[in-house]
C-alpha cells in the first residue's frame, strides 16, 4: 500500500513540476515587452513635491517647475531662481573662482543628492555616477557646461532621452538644468532578429518627401550598401500618455537623402521612421 501511495504522489507531483518549470521556461523567453512607462498624477504631484524641498532647502520662494511630460524630470531651470542656488561647499567662499576638477566634484555631489529631481524615480536609493557618464565638459565664456548620458540601461537610449545636462557658472552656481533620464527598469537585452532581415526586408523600400520647392519626390532603395544597421538601442517612444520602450536597430537608408528606421529588434516591426534632411 506504501509503495502505491508513493508512487501515486510522484506520478502527481511530476506533471505539476513539468507545470512550473515551463511558466519559468516561458516568463524568461517572453518577458514583459515593451516596458511601458506611463504618465501618473501622483507622480507629478511627487515630483513637485521634491522640487518644492529643493527650492526650500535652498530659501527659495516656491517657482512651478517646468516638468517633461509623462516622466516629470526638469525640462528647464526657470530663469527667476538662475544663479540663486550655490553647489559650493561650506569651506568655498561664495565668490571664489573655481577649477574644471572642483565643479565636476560639485556635480557629482549635486547628481547624488538629487537623484529624485533628476530621473524622476522615487524608489531608487541614489543616482551615482555609475549610472550616468560624463560625456561633455567645456568651459563657455564664464560658466561650464556639462552632458551627463544615462549608463544604467543595457544601451544607450535614443530619442532624445537619457540626457542630464546642467550649466554652472565660475563660482559654482546653477545656471541651467535640463534631465530626460528614465527611471531604471529590467529590459530585455538580446535581439531576436539578425541584422541581416532587416537588410532583405529593406530592399527597394520606397520613401515619398517634398523637395525645398515643396514638389512631391520619391526614394527608392535598390543597392544593400543603401542599408546601414547601427548597434542596438533602447527607443522610446512617445504617445500622449506613455512612454513605450523598445529594444531596437537604427537604421540608416538612402545616399546622400537618408532616412533612420527604427526596426525592433525583437518583433521586427518598425518603429518610427525619421527623415534626416530638410524639406
Amino acid at each position: 500500500m506504501k509503495s502505491l501511495f508513493y508512487f501515486l504522489l510522484v506520478m502527481v507531483m511530476v506533471p505539476a513540476s513539468r507545470g512550473a518549470a515551463q511558466k519559468v521556461k516561458q516568463a524568461i523567453e517572453n518577458p514583459k515587452y515593451p516596458l511601458i512607462i506611463e504618465a501618473s498624477a501622483a507622480r507629478q504631484q511627487a515630483a513637485e513635491d521634491a522640487w518644492n524641498a529643493f527650492l526650500s532647502e535652498y530659501r527659495l520662494t516656491f517657482v512651478k517647475p517646468e516638468l517633461e511630460p509623462i516622466i516629470y524630470t526638469p525640462r528647464l531651470l526657470p530663469t527667476t531662481i538662475a544663479n540663486l542656488i550655490s553647489l559650493k561647499t561650506p569651506d568655498q567662499k561664495p565668490d571664489e573662482v573655481l577649477t574644471e576638477a572642483q565643479i565636476k566634484e560639485l556635480l557629482r555631489r549635486f547628481i547624488e543628492k538629487y537623484h529624485t529631481i533628476l530621473s524622476g524615480d522615487l524608489r531608487s536609493s541614489s543616482l551615482s555616477l555609475k549610472d550616468v557618464s560624463l560625456i561633455a565638459f567645456s568651459l563657455d565664456g564664464n560658466f561650464f557646461r556639462a552632458t551627463y548620458q544615462q549608463m544604467n540601461y543595457p544601451f544607450p537610449l535614443a530619442n532624445g532621452f537619457g540626457e542630464l545636462k546642467i550649466a554652472v557658472s565660475k563660482t559654482g552656481n546653477l545656471l541651467q538644468l535640463s534631465s530626460t533620464i528614465l527611471p531604471p527598469d529590467e529590459f530585455p537585452a538580446r535581439a531576436k532578429i539578425e541584422a541581416a532581415e532587416i537588410k532583405t526586408k529593406l530592399a527597394n523600400r520606397e520613401f515619398t518627401y517634398s523637395n525645398l520647392a515643396g514638389q512631391p519626390m520619391t526614394y527608392k532603395v535598390t543597392q544593400e550598401s543603401e542599408i546601414i544597421v547601427n548597434d542596438l538601442v533602447v527607443f522610446p517612444k512617445r504617445s500622449e500618455q506613455k512612454l513605450t520602450l523598445h529594444l531596437a536597430y537604427p537604421v540608416e537608408v538612402g545616399r546622400g537623402t537618408t532616412w533612420t528606421i527604427y526596426i525592433d529588434a525583437i518583433s521586427g516591426k518598425e518603429i518610427e521612421v525619421k527623415q534626416n534632411f530638410q524639406s
